[in-house]
């Protein structure tokens, strides 16, 4: 369950909402509910994450009031009804952690796509970017394409900047966090390797940058109401079968050291998102990979979950 969660309802038109207990609640009329005198009308994204600190106090307080006086907030329905948008500001540098979990490093050196150590004796983590026309929803379908038939999944902890930096500390990095929020990093293994570039051994933009391979929300959890997101759970299911099943506190290089090491090249800037890397699970560890008509279900602990539909794409692009 959501307790509480800034999201981009899509219909009938897109809009902030916080979803609360499961239950959907119009920001801007909530906020005038728990805070005398607010009188601003709608709030965009870009808004509401530049000035994150009064907004997560905010939502924090329209948790409270929910559980005291439910029948006060103005409610839209709930979040099993509900289609949203990612809540991703298109301008957002999207950051992803590779090999993270010590068990999904160990099964993709025994996988047949990669013939090397994954990271041996690494000191930093290893980041790589996706493009934003990547993003999806969190019930958006994810398209398989037609020059890849290895389309695999990983279900990620997404932590969303809220305070701008650069050069921050690991010791200071959980400051600066907004919140949290489920990605999944689809991947095409067919495009892991290049043999006919040596020199550059890998191609991450061939396998991870399609179109709809990160789908991303349903919300942004706010960090207050996570107390220690290293115990969060974090699971997959394609169909009835649970594929992944691990914690956060499993990750080799955790949120504040992946903050510092991405803010020693770019300033980080609110809206901003680091997915931390995925648990062992992954299709590459086996050879079973994702086939149109199949369904996804990622969820994290207290984050929500994601349904997304694998579709195939036609020879003209679409799905």
């Amino acid at each position: 369950m959501i307790e509480i969660g800034l999201g981009r309802l899509r219909k009938p038109e897109q809009r902030l909402v916080a979803v609360v207990d499961d239950r959907i609640v119009e920001l801007a009329a909530a906020v005038k509910v728990v805070e005398s005198g607010f009188e601003t009308g709608r709030v965009d994204l870009k808004t509401v994450l530049g000035d994150w600190s009064r907004w997560s106090d905010r939502l924090m307080a329209i948790r409270q009031r929910h559980r005291e006086e439910p029948e006060s907030l103005p409610s839209e329905g709930n979040t099993s009804d509900a289609e949203f948008d990612p809540p991703v500001l298109p301008d957002a540098l999207l950051l992803f952690a590779a090999a993270n979990y010590a068990a999904h490093a160990a099964e993709a050196e025994d996988s047949d796509r990669i013939d090397t150590d994954v990271g041996a004796g690494a000191n930093d983590p290893y980041l790589f970017l996706k493009p934003g026309r990547s993003v999806v929803g969190p019930t958006d379908p994810v398209v398989a394409p037609i020059d890849a038939s290895m389309v695999d999944w990983e279900v990620e902890l997404a932590i969303v900047i809220g305070k701008p930096g650069r050069r921050i500390a690991a010791s200071q990095a959980m400051g600066h966090v907004a919140g949290y929020t489920i990605c999944n990093d689809v991947s095409a293994r067919d495009h892991v390797t290049r043999p006919e570039w040596p020199l550059f051994s890998s191609d991450w933009f061939a396998q991870k940058g399609y179109d709809t391979f990160t789908p991303i929300g349903p919300v942004i959890v706010p960090a207050a109401a996570v107390p220690d997101p290293s115990k969060l759970g974090l699971r997959l299911w394609v169909g009835d079968e649970l594929m992944q099943d691990g914690v956060a506190s499993e990750m080799i290089f955790g949120i504040g050291e992946q903050i510092e090491f991405a803010s020693r090249f770019a300033t980080l800037t609110p809206g901003d998102i680091i997915s931390t890397g995925t648990p062992a699970g992954v299709g590459m560890a086996t050879g079973r990979y994702l086939e149109p008509g199949e369904v996804m279900v990622a969820e994290i602990d207290g984050l929500g979950r994601q349904k997304t539909k694998v579709m195939a794409e036609d020879a003209h692009g679409g799905s």
